[in-house]
């Protein structure tokens, strides 16, 4: 508790408006401004002084992408809706700006701890929530509460698998460390019920297939020991007894193959999850295909799509205006080859650095984000853009690793 104490103490105006932005983009997204604002008008007291050089690092990247959405809007059709994705992706700029001129002294172990922390919150919120409403309100749905749309209440439940597989990454990571294991065994438990409980399934396949790479990774190193036993015993039994417990979740994975091989690109009629990506990633290919080097502008994307599939004659895609569920193909329609080269930048140098310092965790992660990216247009909510930006950043830049070094208090930024 005094160590605790001391860590506070220690903890400048910049490192509070940090920990306030982390631990609201989990908890509930609308108050994280708040810290943005909190931090621009406090990181003057604690900026890092040093000699300032020309950005050469991630950060360049990040503002890179901001720069061509505003030069996007000289040539977008939808300026309103333009202006409202500079709004919403104002992170891009602010954050390694702030993260860049303030002195922090967080160290990636408190920023993760952070974020478990965020993450513990907001599930047991979560499930008290869910019980409240199956007791005093069956009628409407019962268990319903416990799973899909309906359980995650504040935020997108793919968004927040995302987060909850992160958080099985760190934890898993931390069992093979010598103190508190059966913390973190049990949160990574908690989280991968959560996970499973959000009905997502790129979700489901990210906790399954990159805590495998994590599990080889220590037999590989022969750091798996009994909590790794422990920990692959409970992972698989748990995950084989949900599975087959919930038939609606199995369902979702049939679903796959079966929507796959009927496949309509003209004149569908469906709504189905599955078929309705594939008509979006069909109608952003051929509307890329369609445009210039550039892109349609930074706010045409939906409008150029909904045209799209009116003329393949997809109705239901056009009635619900979907984007495009695919990070890339949705910022190559909107900024072209300038665009996509950004995001892809931010991707390269970010791993490019991890596996020269063999942070697998941190790659782990990374490839988290890119995955999702693949089947999600991140970029284009606030749940997406701030812990993206935040992670990307802070991983990028912090030479603590949870794995690889027995310094785990070293500061992200030091004078």
């Amino acid at each position: 508790m005094v160590k605790l104490q001391n860590i506070f103490k220690a903890w400048n105006s910049n490192d509070w408006c940090m920990a306030y932005i982390l631990f609201f983009s989990i908890t509930y997204m609308p108050l994280v401004p708040i810290g943005f604002v909190l931090w621009i008008l406090t990181f003057w007291k604690h900026i890092d002084k040093k000699d300032y050089k020309i950005w050469a690092g991630i950060e360049i990247y990040f503002i890179s992408y901001y720069l061509l959405l505003a030069i996007g809007l000289l040539w977008t059709a939808q300026l309103d809706a333009g202006f409202f994705k500079m709004e919403s992706k104002l992170t891009f700029l602010l954050f390694p700006i702030l993260f860049y001129f303030s002195k922090l002294t967080l160290s990636r172990t408190q920023i993760f701890n952070i974020l478990l922390f965020s993450l513990s919150f907001s599930l047991i919120f979560y499930e008290l929530i869910a019980v409240f409403k199956s007791i005093y309100y069956p009628e409407n749905n019962h268990w319903g509460y416990f799973k899909d749309s309906l359980f995650t209440l504040f935020m997108h439940r793919g968004y927040y698998a995302l987060y909850l597989v992160i958080g099985s990454l760190i934890c898993h990571s931390k069992i093979y460390e010598q103190k508190n294991k059966a913390i973190y065994l049990m949160l990574f438990v908690l989280f991968s019920i959560g996970v499973l409980q959000t009905y997502s399934k790129a979700g489901v396949l990210s906790l399954v297939s990159f805590n495998l790479i994590l599990l080889l990774y220590a037999v590989a190193k022969k750091k798996i020991g009994k909590a790794g036993v422990l920990l692959l015993i409970s992972f698989m039994s748990l995950f084989i007894l949900l599975i087959s417990m919930d038939s609606s979740l199995k369902n979702r994975f049939k679903q796959i193959p079966i929507s796959l091989s009927h496949v309509q690109l003209k004149n569908n009629k469906s709504s189905e999850s599955n078929q309705a990506r594939i008509l979006m990633w069909s109608a952003s290919l051929k509307s890329i295909e369609k445009g210039s080097i550039l892109g349609y502008g930074t706010g045409d994307d939906i409008t150029i799509l909904k045209q799209q599939n009116k003329s393949d004659l997809n109705l239901k895609m056009v009635e619900r205006e979907m984007n495009s569920h695919n990070q890339f193909f949705t910022t190559g329609l909107q900024l072209g080859i300038p665009g996509l080269l950004a995001i892809l930048a931010i991707f390269m140098s970010s791993w490019v650095k991890f596996f020269r310092e063999k942070d697998l965790l941190a790659l782990l992660i990374s490839f988290c984000f890119f995955s999702n990216f693949l089947v999600e247009s991140m970029l284009e909510r606030q749940s997406g853009i701030i812990l993206f930006c935040v992670l990307t950043i802070c991983l990028s830049l912090n030479k603590n690793h949870l794995l690889n070094s027995k310094n785990t208090t070293e500061p992200i930024r030091s004078s």
